[in-house]
C-alpha cells in the first residue's frame, strides 16, 4: 500500500512505523517546500509536496499528523479523496468537528485514530486480564507532563495530551462516559468521568518542571486492585511501561512484563506505531475508529461546559 504522511515533525514517527510494517512511504506533505523537500530527500522518500490535493491524488491511505487546528481540513480532504486515513489524536479540534468527520466516513474506507496506549503489550495483558474479573469501581491516573508547562493547551484540543489516557481509561474498562465534572485551573486539568460499566475516572493532568511525561494509574473493583506506571522519560531514551501488578485472593502478581528502551531494540512507544501500522495494514488488533475519537473529544468538550458553568455535564 502506498502511505502519503501529512507532517514533517511528528509524521516521521509515522514514516518508520509504516515502512517497518511493510508499507511504501511515496509522499511526504508539509507547510514549508524547503524543509519538506530537504526532509523528504533525507528519508529517502520518493517525492514531496505542500499541497495536500496532490497528495491524496497519488496514495492509497494519508497519515494526518499534522498541526491539531489541520486535522479537520485534512482528514476531509482525504477522504473527498476516497483514501484510507490514519489520524494522529486528537481527532479534531472540537465536538463539531469530531463528529463531521464521524459521519463523513464511508464504509469502504478506513478511518482510524492513533492512541499507542492500545498497543502497548502490558496494557493489552492488563486490559484482558480485567475482562476476568469483577467490574471496576474506580479509575485514577495522576498525570505530570514537562511538555504542557512548555506548550500548555492553547492550540490543542485535548488539553495537552489527555485524550491519551482517557482513550486508554475506556478502551481498559470497555466503558463510555457517561457525565463530567471539571476543573482547568491554568494550564492544570482536573476531571471526573462517569463510565457506563458503573466505575468513575479520576484524572489529574498537570505541568511538571520534571522532564517527559510520567503516569500512574490504580483501578478497583470488588476483591481486587491493580496498577502500573507509564510514560516518556528522557533519560531512559524514550517510554517506559511497569509491569501491570494486581491483587486478587490475598496477594500480589504481576499481570504481564513492563517494557523499556534497550539496547539494539525499538524504542517501546515506536514500536507501538509499528504494531498499530500493521493493524492499518490489515493485520490483526485494535484500533481506535473515528468514532472512539469522537467520544474522547466528547468528554474535553463536556470538560470545558462543566468548568463554564460550573457543574456535572451530562454527556448522550
Amino acid at each position: 500500500m502506498k502511505i502519503g504522511v501529512i507532517g514533517t515533525s511528528w509524521g516521521l514517527m509515522h514514516v518508520g512505523a509504516f515502512r517497518a510494517a511493510g508499507a511504501e512511504v511515496a509522499m511526504l506533505c508539509g507547510r514549508d517546500a524547503h524543509k519538506t523537500h530537504e526532509i523528504a530527500r533525507r528519508e529517502g522518500i520518493p517525492r514531496a509536496t505542500t499541497d495536500v490535493s496532490e497528495l491524496c491524488r497519488e496514495v492509497e491511505a494519508v497519515v494526518v499528523a499534522s498541526s491539531d487546528s489541520m486535522h479537520h481540513a485534512h482528514v476531509l480532504a482525504a477522504l473527498k479523496a476516497g483514501r484510507h486515513v490514519f489520524c494522529e489524536k486528537p481527532l479534531a479540534m472540537a465536538l463539531q468537528e469530531a463528529n463531521e468527520l464521524v459521519a463523513a466516513v464511508p464504509p469502504s474506507l478506513r478511518a482510524v485514530v492513533g492512541f499507542p496506549y492500545r498497543q502497548l503489550p502490558p496494557l493489552i495483558a492488563l486490559r484482558n486480564w480485567l475482562a476476568s474479573v469483577a467490574p471496576a469501581r474506580e479509575v485514577e491516573v495522576m498525570l505530570r507532563s514537562s511538555f504542557m508547562m512548555r506548550t500548555g493547551s492553547e492550540g490543542s484540543g485535548d488539553f495537552g495530551g489527555a485524550s491519551h489516557p482517557i482513550d486508554a481509561a475506556l478502551w481498559l474498562t470497555r466503558s463510555k462516559p457517561e457525565w463530567v465534572q471539571a476543573s482547568l485551573d491554568g494550564h492544570a486539568l482536573s476531571l471526573q468521568v462517569g463510565l457506563s460499566s458503573g466505575a468513575r475516572l479520576t484524572l489529574s493532568h498537570r505541568p511538571t518542571a520534571e522532564p517527559g511525561i510520567h503516569g500512574s494509574w490504580a483501578l478497583g473493583g470488588d476483591g481486587w486492585e491493580a496498577g502500573f506506571f507509564a510514560g516518556y522519560q528522557p533519560a531512559l531514551g524514550g517510554w517506559r511501561v511497569s509491569a501491570p501488578r494486581a491483587f486478587i485472593d490475598g496477594a500480589w502478581r504481576d499481570v504481564a512484563s513492563g517494557v523499556e528502551p534497550r539496547p539494539g531494540e525499538r524504542e517501546p512507544w515506536a514500536e507501538a506505531h509499528v504494531a498499530a501500522a500493521r493493524i492499518f495494514l490489515g493485520g490483526p488488533g485494535d484500533l481506535a475508529t473515528f468514532r472512539d475519537g469522537a467520544v474522547v473529544q466528547s468528554v474535553l468538550d463536556a470538560a470545558a461546559r462543566s468548568q463554564r458553568f460550573g457543574q456535572r455535564v451530562a454527556l448522550e
